[in-house]
């Protein structure tokens, strides 16, 4: 049921695409292309009540690539207020407080005009973006609630339906990983790779290997950590590095890919080595659109641990993430 209402709400933003080509659509003051199909609710929102919605957003142009769709994860809630000055200048922001329970909406932003309006940098752009391309996003709205302990009540009822649902499913994709030989042929590909380059490496319980040059003699690596971490990460297929920053993770938390993870936890603080991440352990069967990465793909990363706390540091570039941004080494931003 749910690909039909996907595919619906795709469908309905090609047509509502279509007929902004027709002039068929309004402008709300910053030059944002919207359009509206009312789906009968009586009552508009007011002002304090929060929307549920679910939105798929993509990226329209040279190539088509699904950014984000909330039907594969859970509905997204926003509170019915003014619009924040600032904040509404080029945003969805205009116009979802228009909407009413039940009602549906396409929202086109044009990339050229996020330049010319200062929201953003051709050259800050991800290789997948175009100037010449078009952001749309589709929303539909779910439910209208009253107040906010209404919503957040809501909001923790699809959290654990969500929870749940993406527990089981991840259980049965790995019975499954196992049953193929995928995760034995993944691991064996990478053990190939170490002896042909006559590396020594020691396997992990999960499956990371960890070619330990320092172990460090500060304090260990453990969940509840968060560890500063330099990184140089390369694509094991032909020792070409994507990306090279420093980042602090979180131990314990989903904040990395699960390999990297489970390499930094064989270090202390000091602590200098690679770390070899079969594709499973990395990011696995669906990388992020627009990613530098393979299905399956096996990465390395040569590391220096330069902080392990118990406090977070200050902000600063994320990587590698579970949720990557999908941008290349040349950005220096998120994975």
């Amino acid at each position: 049921m749910k690909q039909f209402k996907t595919l619906g709400l795709v469908v309905l933003a090609a047509a509502a695409f279509t007929a902004c080509k027709n002039a068929e659509y309004k402008t709300t003051p910053s030059g944002l292309k919207y359009i509206i199909y009312d789906g009968g609710s009586k009552d508009s929102a007011k002002m304090g009540e929060v929307l549920k919605f679910n939105v798929i957003q993509k990226i329209s142009g040279s190539k088509d690539t699904v950014l984000y769709n909330s039907y594969e994860t859970m509905p997204e809630y926003m509170p019915v207020q003014p619009v924040p000055p600032g904040q509404g200048n080029y945003s969805p922001m205009e116009v979802l407080p228009k909407l009413k329970k039940g009602d549906s909406a396409v929202i086109v932003m044009f990339v050229d005009s996020l330049i010319k309006k200062g929201l953003t940098q051709e050259a800050q752009l991800p290789s997948f973006i175009k100037k010449s391309d078009k952001f749309i996003f589709t929303f539909k709205v779910l439910d209208v609630f009253k107040n906010d302990s209404l919503a957040m009540l809501d909001r923790q009822k699809e959290g654990m339906a969500y929870q749940k649902k993406a527990e089981a499913k991840q259980k049965a994709d790995s019975i499954a990983f196992e049953k193929s030989g995928a995760k034995q042929k993944q691991i064996a590909d990478v053990q190939d790779y170490l002896t042909k380059k006559n590396i020594t490496a020691t396997k992990t319980a999960l499956g990371t290997f960890v070619k330990i040059d320092n172990p460090g003699d500060g304090t260990p690596v453990t969940d509840g950590k968060f560890v500063t971490v330099k990184y140089n990460g390369k694509h094991l297929q032909t020792d070409s590095s994507f990306q090279a920053s420093s980042f602090t993770v979180p131990i314990g938390q989903q904040g990395s890919i699960p390999g990297f993870e489970d390499g930094l936890k064989q270090f202390k603080k000091g602590g200098k080595g690679v770390i070899y991440i079969p594709g499973f352990l990395a990011y696995g069967k669906n990388p992020p659109p627009g990613s530098p990465f393979k299905e399956y793909e096996p990465l390395y990363f040569e590391v220096e641990i330069t902080d392990v706390a118990d406090t977070p540091a200050q902000p600063q570039p994320q990587m590698p993430a579970s949720q990557p941004a999908g941008k290349d080494v040349k950005e220096q931003k998120k994975k």
